[in-house]
């Protein structure tokens, strides 16, 4: 009976050994394949020039002189504390906030030179406060004060308040043009226009945020809207036509907001990154997920990490695909594609992938990527109507082509982002124009635009 109890413990410690030889053996297998795949990857990136490392995004030091983030106000103003701060109000966006501030066009609150002179008086409380703004943006650098190195604590940008400043400047905008001041009207719109150099790469040469990105086309739609008025109603002379033409030369959002997936990747990879690490006082996402939530996540294999590291990577490469950085051209058929592929990727959980659908990575980004494309559209589109009006002003009408403009009135005519064919420009009645992109169906309909909801249907029509 000893012999057989002996005999019976032997074949399970043999058969207990060799289980724990397959485990040993496939985390050794699946971490392998997985640190192997993330260095075949990172090798790959770095060769075309992109940037994965969280570490070589963080900003360099630059003088206090020299620095927007370090002008008096502006850090209390402009920057929110780290993510563990749910609940911050900022006072200037509190003061901010009026009943009178809305959209404009039709839908505008201020439709009287009563209602503009009215809320002019209220918003004088304010140019203490923009001029500070104004001032601070003399400096050539903004870089905001607060540890980079962890990607929980790197200070963000408050772009609520940014927003708000610029709706703002926005409204004063178009009070001046209703009371006759275009120079008044063009002093707001060059602090709109200066201010979305806080949501782009060249204030920190590093690149920015979705979030911001978006937030900066948004700013920059409306910035166009309020130049569209001046436009329309003939107030804008040359001085302020010139002044405008040489701003919007300078406005690119797409590639803006396509630099900034680098900035997802290096810090969605950093987060996942953070699985290795130990944090016993730190409520972070990791130690939430490991130790509450899913605890049997601890014993997840690292290789798989890297894989889901690849997977970030690759799908936010994929998110670009359909954009063109050097010719500034998108192809809205191959995008669609790609965030068909980026569907198709997170459609079903595996080990590859399960994190970073766990981190609620949202892939569709192509209403971002419409509303970014319509946007720069509207601002090519307005270079060439400011080029239109300095015309008209120069010899009493519209050109019968757009060639008569250059180089005279602007430098170079854009073409249509979509596609990269001229855009559609005729003359009309009433001495009127017509100046259209095709859009992003691709299809040339005449002029007929689709809802201001909807920019997926129908030509991109100015104003």
């Amino acid at each position: 009976m000893a012999l057989l109890s002996k005999s019976k413990l032997w074949r399970v410690t043999i058969v207990l050994s060799g289980f724990a030889l397959l485990i040993a053996i496939f985390y050794s297998e699946e971490n392998w394949r997985g640190k192997r795949a993330w260095e075949n990857c990172k090798r790959e990136l770095e060769a075309k020039g992109e940037i994965v490392d969280w570490d070589k995004l963080i900003p360099p030091p630059v003088p206090d002189d020299q620095n927007f983030f370090a002008a008096p106000k502006i850090q209390e103003w402009f920057v929110r504390p780290d993510w563990h701060h749910t609940s911050f109000t900022n006072e200037l966006t509190e003061r901010l906030k009026n009943e009178k501030t809305g959209w404009f066009g039709e839908n505008s609150k201020i439709k009287t030179e009563a209602d503009a002179k009215d809320y002019l008086a209220w918003s004088d409380q304010f140019q203490s406060d923009f001029n500070l703004i104004r001032e601070a943006l003399k400096r050539p650098y903004a870089r905001m004060d607060g540890d980079y190195h962890d990607s929980f604590t790197k200070p963000d940008l408050d772009l609520s308040t940014i927003r708000t400043v610029a709706q703002t400047l926005a409204q004063q905008a178009h009070c001046h043009l209703l009371l006759n001041q275009p120079e008044d009207a063009l002093d707001e719109l060059t602090l709109v226009h200066d201010m979305c150099r806080l949501m782009q790469s060249s204030s920190s040469n590093k690149p920015v945020t979705l979030v911001s990105a978006m937030i900066n086309a948004a700013v920059i739609g409306l910035y166009v809207d309020i130049i569209a008025e001046g436009l329309q109603s003939h107030i804008c002379q040359e001085p302020q036509l010139f002044a405008l033409k040489e701003q919007l030369k300078k406005i690119e959002l797409l590639p803006t907001f396509a630099m900034s997936f680098d900035f997802e990747s290096a810090d969605t990879c950093w987060i996942l990154k953070s699985f290795f690490r130990k944090y016993p006082n730190d409520p972070s996402l990791w130690q939430d997920l490991k130790h509450y939530r899913f605890p049997w996540m601890k014993w997840v294999p690292h290789g798989w990490v890297y894989q889901n590291m690849v997977t970030t990577i690759r799908m936010n490469d994929k998110q670009c695909e359909g954009f063109d950085f050097e010719s500034g051209i998108i192809l809205p058929n191959q995008m669609e594609s790609s965030q068909v592929e980026i569907r198709n990727i997170l459609k079903h959980s595996s080990p590859y992938n399960f994190l970073v659908i766990m981190m609620d990575a949202d892939p569709h980004f192509l209403k971002a990527w419409q509303t970014t494309a319509h946007n720069q559209t509207l601002v090519n589109e307005v270079q060439i109507a400011c080029a239109l009006e300095r015309y008209r002003l120069a010899h009493g009408e519209y050109p019968e082509t757009l060639d008569a403009l250059a180089p005279q009135f602007i430098e170079r005519i854009p073409h249509d982002i979509i596609g990269g064919q001229p855009l559609h420009y005729s003359r009309t009645n009433g001495g009127k124009f017509l100046l259209y992109s095709v859009g992003w169906n691709e299809k040339d309909d005449g002029g007929s635009s689709g809802t201001l909801a909807d920019v997926k249907n129908g030509d991109w029509v100015w104003k």
